[in-house]
């Protein structure tokens, strides 16, 4: 019954405008009789889709009658371009150039078999001297980068010590990382320091914001057998890490175990 109401509605909306089509008289009436019956036979799965094809030519009538209307807008606002994107620019400009002088060079350089005369010993040397220039250019633009990094970086790395370990007061504290080597001499008044309970401070760099594996040794008469402690630091960007070792613990019996880290963020 449901369905049979939704269909006799679509037929009404349909017959309407065929109706004004035919422009009929207003004075003939028209009398319409609609008559309800059950079907007894099985209804269709999809009847509106039947419908539909039906009906498609009027469907896409309708369809038709949108339109796509897309509205653009220009304005002259500009924004600022920093001068440090402008100079990169030239950067990677002069570096694509060199590149390029390399390649022929070297395309040159692969040709000669023989210096035949001194005029091509003359050329070889013009060509070597066009290579320091460009090696000088590369060296001056990587000091630029540093420089310019160095000088916006905020991600620092603090170490502090305290405690003395067990009577044998080091000399020194190697702090290493990949390559890089760190070697600290605790003076007389760091030592004085540690054995009152202070603190002393051994290490203050920029680093990069990761994660860091440091390995931290200590050296003097009693410490020469002992192996590294490898300390682990994730240093946040742009906020100031630090790094206690608390050296109160570290016995050289024990091959360098006992020591005790905590780091904190500023």
């Amino acid at each position: 019954m449901r369905h049979a109401t939704i269909f006799i509605a679509l037929c009404c909306g349909l017959l309407a405008p065929s109706a004004r089509a035919f422009d009929l008289p207003a004075t003939d009436p028209v009398v319409e009789t609609l008559e309800v019956q059950r079907d007894d036979s099985k209804a269709p799965r999809q009847p509106s889709l039947r419908f539909l094809k039906d009906h498609r030519v009027f469907v896409r009538s309708q369809l038709d009658r949108l339109k796509l209307r897309v509205t653009r807008e220009r304005t002259n606002d500009a924004l600022l371009i920093d001068e440090r994107f402008l100079h990169l620019q030239e950067m990677s400009a002069a570096i694509a150039a060199a590149r390029d002088t390399i390649g022929a060079e070297e395309a040159i350089a692969a040709q000669r078999s023989l210096f035949a005369s001194v005029a091509e010993l003359s050329e070889m040397e013009a060509s070597l001297d066009l290579m320091d220039s460009l090696l000088a250019d590369q060296r001056r633009r990587l000091l630029w980068l540093e420089e310019d990094f160095l000088g916006r970086q905020e991600t620092a790395l603090v170490i502090v010590i305290r405690g003395v370990p067990r009577g044998h007061v080091p000399a020194s504290i190697v702090i290493t990382e990949d390559r890089d080597l760190t070697r600290v001499p605790l003076s007389a008044d760091q030592c004085a320091s540690l054995a009152s309970g202070g603190i002393a401070q051994v290490y203050h760099e920029f680093v990069e914001p990761r994660r860091h594996e440091l390995r931290v040794s200590l050296e003097g008469p009693a410490w020469t057998a002992t192996a590294p402690s490898t300390v682990v630091v994730d240093a946040a960007r742009d906020r100031l890490a630090f790094l206690e070792l608390d050296l109160g613990r570290l016995d050289p019996a024990t091959d360098g175990q006992g020591l005790l880290t905590r780091v904190w963020y500023r």
